[in-house]
């Protein structure tokens, strides 16, 4: 009988005499072999036995049950063995025992020969060679746990040699990568049993996204991202780290350089070719998620989708979207080899008027060089020239500052090489209705890329050195790429002023907003909202200001409605319209957010515009809406405690509604901090009117 016994213990413990798996018996006694076979060549303390094999308190009787298991292994490994001192597959050591394996029978042990080699041939240069030993080590591998079906498999001496397992993982991928890409799927399949032990190892997911991109599944790489994003921010509350980032980074340029294109059918009326996009912004953070769903708009090489044709980039003042448009432009400007064009359209320009979009369209002919003193200076003959000129051509235009969908329209491009890039403050969602844009929202930044941010523009020493002061400065900036600008621009042209004395600056309520702005109308926060508050309508523009008065980041229809004194049609007209002009968003279903720093300027605009017996009468009305909406929200929740008497709400005042009890509980839990703070706030004055408040908030906020 073939007395070669081999063993395995990457993923379940087995034992093999030939091809006969031996019975190993009872959990406990697989655990022992486990620890042995960990341990081999080298002995196991039977002190250390113990601890691991019992996770609580070991009886008295532990050690003699290990000797028994041992006396059971050795009659198993070895059923023809008359005394143990003959033993050779499992001798006595000086404290404990020893199983005598070596690389030809220990999977682990074979697994660690195969790494080290595939370690000195990357050293000598042979990264080739060094895949292939990657491979072979993880090939032994039954699944990433180790001794899988034990009870100590979660033992840390257990686990550290399943680190052992991911960061050879890591080590094949990248020598896969570099020197053997026939062996990609099968590194790409170990990477994915790795990521499945360890989610939020964001090395193991790089190497994912790395291995897709080389298979050509760009597409399918950018969704990892995304569900790595999502997973870490909903179980971690963090942001992907810089490697993840980078990895991200370096898919999107491939991505780009991997754009399918035909060749161009070239005009013989136009001569040269232009490059108009401004400069790309040195300091340019984050925005890898927009930047991924900007760049599923080109397709890759062998992608039969059309290519869209029309993208636009929207969101409020400040927020970045020029040099969001302006970034992407650089990135795939190397597919359109007709042309960059770049137009502001100075929708909201401090100076000038908006461009006609005659006007718009000469600018682009004249970038193109087709003669137009032929034309008849009418607008169609104009449009004309204009869609005979981009036909056939792989042509960028980038319109920067869009007023409204009309002055866009005639120049979007019809053919479908070409691309425009479209960024405005308005929403501009009839381009999607009538031609099919891509509306692209931006946010502002998230706290990990405004950091990122004043990295860049302070140099990450001066930000590292007061990290609580540079994440309190993005908070204060609410995100906004251009209020961060700002900020940087002052501690960088003083430098002898601390982080923290700027974020103290910009705490202030009423001096916040005046510590970031400026003479230069460009880079005003203050001048920027400006042209976008005097885009609005009247009624839509003293509810804007009167949100200053409202307490919370966030406000119902019937709350606006009760603030401004007007009805509910009118009300959600106004909303709609700040939304528009993304003054509001709604990042709640039926809630409407206003930017801090909006915020603060609608509270400038309505002490200089608004009357004090307005305000007052405003602040009244508001008091008055919440508190017929929380007794309103009593009598549903909690009808058996009664009811206050309140007295009638003055003319103007709209309560909120409810459709029954759960209507009521969810306006409860929306505004559970918002009530407190504003029966708080009632001075002497209203003493009155807060203990009614009071009460119902009482009967509110714990309902049964």
């Amino acid at each position: 009988m073939d007395a070669t016994v081999r063993y395995s213990i990457l993923g379940t413990v087995r034992a093999l005499r030939g091809d006969t798996e031996l019975d190993l018996g009872p959990p406990k006694r697989m655990a022992l072999l486990a620890l042995l076979l960990l341990r081999a060549p080298g002995p196991l303390a039977l002190s250390e036995a113990v601890d691991i094999l019992w996770d609580d308190e070991p009886p008295p009787s532990a050690a003699n049950v290990v000797h028994r298991h041992i006396g059971a292994l050795r009659r198993t490994l070895e059923p023809e063995l008359r005394s143990r001192s003959q033993a050779a597959h499992l001798v006595r050591a000086a404290d404990g025992y020893r199983l005598p394996a070596d690389t030809s029978t220990s999977d682990l042990l074979c697994f660690r020969d195969l790494r080290a080699r595939a370690q000195l041939a990357l050293k000598g240069g042979t990264p080739a060679r060094a895949a292939q030993d990657f491979m072979a080590a993880l090939r032994l591998w039954r699944g990433p746990v180790v001794a899988a079906g034990t009870h100590v498999a979660r033992h840390p001496v257990f686990t550290s040699v399943g680190h052992e397992y991911v960061a050879t993982v890591k080590e094949a991928a990248d020598a896969v990568l570099r020197a053997e890409p026939a062996l990609t799927e099968e590194v790409l399949a170990a990477l994915r049993r790795a990521v499945e032990c360890h989610p939020f190892d964001e090395a193991l997911h790089c190497r994912i996204i790395a291995a897709l991109a080389a298979t050509g599944r760009g597409g399918e790489a950018l969704e990892q991202f995304e569900a790595v994003r999502r997973g870490l921010a909903d179980e971690l509350g963090v942001e992907p780290g810089p490697e993840l980032r980078a990895a991200q980074q370096h898919l999107l340029q491939r991505r780009a350089v991997g754009v399918h294109r035909r060749p161009p059918a070239r005009q013989p009326a136009v001569s040269g070719v232009p490059s108009q996009l401004p400069a790309d912004c040195a300091s340019f953070a984050g925005r890898q998620r927009v930047l991924s769903q900007c760049l599923e708009l080109l397709p890759l090489e062998g992608e039969s989708r059309p290519l869209t044709t029309t993208a636009v980039v929207c969101g409020m003042a400040g927020v970045g979207k020029t040099t969001l448009a302006v970034h992407w432009g650089h990135m795939v400007a190397d597919h359109f080899p007709d042309g960059r064009v770049y137009v502001d359209l100075r929708g909201h320009h401090p100076s000038r008027p908006p461009l006609e979009p005659s006007a718009a369209v000469a600018e682009v002919l004249d970038a193109l060089a087709v003669d137009r003193a032929p034309l008849r200076p009418s607008a169609a003959a104009l449009g004309s020239a204009y869609r005979s000129a981009l036909a056939g051509r792989r042509l960028l235009l980038v319109l920067d500052d869009a007023a409204d969908c009309e002055q866009v329209r005639p120049l979007l491009p019809a053919a479908p090489g070409c691309l425009a890039i479209v960024t405005s403050r308005r929403r501009l969602e009839g381009l999607a209705v009538t031609d099919n844009a891509r509306i692209v929202t931006l946010d502002p930044m998230t706290r990990e890329e405004g950091l990122e941010l004043l990295d860049r523009r302070l140099g990450a020493d001066r930000t590292r050195a007061e990290p609580a002061a540079a994440a309190e400065i993005v908070e204060l900036c609410g995100g906004l790429p251009l209020a961060l600008a700002v900020a940087g621009a002052r501690a960088l042209t003083r430098p002898s002023l601390t982080l923290t004395s700027l974020a103290a600056t910009l705490q202030d309520p009423v001096g916040g907003l005046a510590a970031l702005s400026g003479h230069d109308a460009r880079t005003d926060p203050r001048d920027a909202f400006h042209r976008s508050y005097a885009a609005l309508g009247d009624s839509a523009a003293r509810l804007f200001r009167l949100l200053g008065l409202h307490p919370s980041r966030d406000i119902t229809v019937p709350a606006a409605a009760s603030l401004a004194a007007t009805d509910l049609r009118q009300t959600r007209q106004d909303v709609a319209e700040l939304m528009d002009h993304h003054l509001l968003v709604e990042l709640v279903a039926g809630r409407y957010t206003c930017h801090d720093l909006l915020r603060a300027y609608a509270t400038e605009l309505s002490e200089l515009l608004d009357e004090a017996d307005a305000r007052s009468a405003a602040l009244a009305r508001m008091f008055e809406h919440y508190l017929h909406s929380a007794e309103a929200a009593t009598a549903l929740l909690a009808p058996h405690r009664g009811t206050v008497t309140l007295p009638p709400a003055r003319r103007g005042v709209t309560p909120q509604r409810f459709a029954g009890r759960a209507d009521a509980a969810e306006w409860i839990v929306a505004e559970r901090y918002l009530l407190p703070e504003l029966a708080r706030s009632l001075g002497p004055t209203g003493e009155a009117f807060r203990r009614q408040l009071t009460s119902a908030l009482e009967m509110c906020v714990t309902p049964r």
